[in-house]
């Protein structure tokens, strides 16, 4: 037989392994590391309820305003619930981290080596218009991102080879660097775009048309930047499976945009809308001291928050050039008075950031371990010799907010660095002009916060002008990397992965659209990253990631700033909702939607109003 034809045959029958010795897994759900929690003829997460009942409405809000619908493209901004539309391939469980199950795709292949995996399509799914969800919707899904959307689409999965349709709900996909282990969950998080619907219609410049979805909502309504209504589709597929038992209970949600903090809180007093997801600190503490609370009418629950935390803090745009100086970022952190600011202005709810994987096993801990070192040592004459020390943590003040221990300290790494104050201005020792710059913000009230950081930088000389705009301009700023500084936060992930590469990465550093903020350009980064993407166990991650948090913290990229250890929720009391919550779920969000509307409780309220 011909080498070509052999290697054909054998190709063909790789599942069976008769040509293959590796093992080909098989099964209804896709996790990283150990075994699934939930098996094969599960009826529901845990999170849910049987208690559920589908029916009644829910009002919401969002902070800002929006001009597109779709979620997936650079351009405009999204309005923050259109997700609700699409159905994945398959969905993450909420109660054990980096698990995926079965939705559009009811199961998988793909052999230990993770070269390649197989979605096995639900013949039963469909998209709103009735129509059923195929291979070719997938495969033109895929295509269309890579090709249109969003920049970040196109690095996240620039390790896939060759997509072949194996037969109408029988997709492949080839993963061309073996080492990307974790490409398999991003693409079980694929959405299904239907080909049919997109045909002449340009998917990059969508706006506000409305497009087709799959899931359990679509829109029904919308007022562009104002308000928009999702209802539930009665006719909706996959209504009944397993990984949607007792979820997405609301026939309608109603969401109402608001520019202003205030002016939102105010609207949910008046019963304007029903839940509140609490982020504001002084709030909680004081802003709930009202009638409709004391009886009972508005509920508030906290609890303690689980999840990685993530990261918040003031960003430095390092590709300016002022920026790029490791001692001037320090200094400038050095001056922000976390304490103070603490019992001040947060009333002592926060707790400061030292870490980018806070609250998980994967934050930097003590001194480096060998396997650190390991990966750290190579780079040694290109970091700062911190890094090879004790975990980062930030400097700690006396809270009486005068921090001149601090701000001496600054001082004097300045000085060392050949920095010098003529006129009351730090100059620049490497274009000798006075260190300016600007921060940019979206939100009115953090100046309150950052007021107090720019005084103190300007008793060192450093200038620092704060500048407040709409959501609209504030990302196409950021979109073209165009300011000094800029207040961000990264939500947490439970299991760092591809997504750091996006974050961090130099070859994502100049791509417009992208996620690299800092513009950092470091190959110590660069290798660890992929040292982390290609671990094959929990104990070459967490080497991986906590030497990657040594360099990111012990550069100053940022300043840190602070995360809540709780989390808050107010509700008009009308619903209700299962005992047991989630653990890995961001704002609440998949938690939220296993409420539902109760008819006895919204009739008791209607009657107190």
């Amino acid at each position: 037989m011909p080498i070509r034809t052999l290697f054909v045959f054998c190709a063909t029958i790789i599942l069976s392994s008769a040509c293959f010795a590796e093992t080909i897994i098989k099964s209804h759900a896709l996790t990283k590391y150990g075994t699934p929690k939930y098996p094969k003829d599960f009826t529901r997460f845990e999170y849910t309820s049987e208690n559920a009942v589908k029916g009644g409405e829910v009002r919401i809000s969002e902070f800002g305003s929006y001009d597109s619908l779709n979620y997936f493209i650079q351009k405009g901004v999204a309005e923050r619930n259109c997700t609700l539309m699409y159905d994945s391939l398959m969905v993450s469980s909420a109660d054990e981290p980096n698990t995926m199950y079965g939705l559009i795709a009811e199961s998988i292949e793909y052999p230990k080596s993770k070269q390649w995996i197989i979605f096995n399509l639900n013949p039963k799914a469909k998209f709103s218009d009735g129509k059923a969800v195929t291979a070719e919707d997938i495969k033109f899904t895929f295509e269309t991102l890579i090709e249109h959307g969003d920049p970040v689409y196109k690095m996240y999965f620039a390790d896939v080879g060759k997509v072949e349709i194996l037969s109408p709900h029988r997709i492949k996909f080839d993963i061309t660097n073996p080492e990307n282990k974790d490409l398999l969950n991003a693409l079980a998080g694929l959405p299904a775009f239907p080909k049919h619907f997109w045909k002449g219609k340009e998917f990059a410049k969508s706006g506000l048309s409305i497009p087709m979805g799959s899931s359990a909502y679509k829109i029904e309504r919308f007022d562009a930047g104002r308000s928009i209504t999702y209802v539930r589709d009665k006719n909706y597929w996959a209504k009944d499976l397993n990984v949607n038992n007792g979820m997405y209970n609301f026939d309608k949600i109603y969401v109402e945009y608001y520019r202003d903090q205030d002016v939102d809180f105010e609207a949910f007093k008046a019963g304007s809308y029903d839940y509140l997801y609490e982020a504001t600190s002084k709030t909680w503490a004081t802003g709930y001291d009202i009638e409709p609370v004391h009886k009972g009418k508005i509920k508030r629950l906290e609890y303690e928050d689980e999840m990685a935390q993530g990261v918040s803090g003031i960003f430095f745009n390092l590709r300016k050039p002022m920026l790029k100086n490791r001692t001037l970022r320090q200094a400038m952190s050095l001056a922000f008075d976390f304490e103070w600011t603490k019992k001040n202005i947060f009333y002592g709810s926060y707790s400061r950031t030292n870490s980018f994987y806070e609250n998980t096993k994967y934050a930097a801990q003590g001194t480096p371990s060998k396997e650190e070192l390991a990966l750290l040592s190579p780079f040694r004459d290109q970091l700062p010799p911190a890094v090879f020390g004790p975990a980062y943590r930030a400097t700690e003040t006396d809270g009486s907010g005068n921090n001149r221990k601090q701000l001496r300290e600054a001082k004097k790494i300045l000085d060392e660095a050949g920095y010098n104050i003529i006129n009351g201005k730090l100059i620049d020792p490497a274009s000798n002009k006075p260190v300016e710059m600007e921060i940019i913000i979206r939100q009115a009230g953090l100046e309150k916060v950052l007021n107090p950081w720019i005084a103190n930088l300007k008793k060192i000389g450093i200038i620092v002008k704060l500048r407040i705009m709409d959501l609209a301009q504030w990302s196409n700023l950021l979109e073209v990397y165009d300011y000094d500084i800029v207040w961000l936060g990264f939500r947490g992930v439970d299991i760092p992965s591809n997504e750091q590469a996006l974050l961090w990465g130099s070859e994502n550093a100049d791509v417009e659209g992208g996620a690299n903020y800092m513009g950092i350009k470091n190959p110590a980064i660069d290798s660890i990253i992929k040292k982390l993407i290609a671990a094959t166990n929990d104990e070459e991650r967490i080497a991986a990631a906590r030497a990657l948090d040594r360099i990111l913290t012990h550069s100053h990229y940022i300043v840190p700033l602070y995360h809540s250890k709780t989390n808050r929720l107010a509700f008009w009391d009308k619903f209700s909702y299962p005992e047991k919550r989630t653990t890995y779920d961001f704002r609440h969000e998949i938690g939220f939607y296993t409420w539902w509307y109760d008819e006895e409780k919204a009739k008791k309220l209607k009657q107190t109003k």
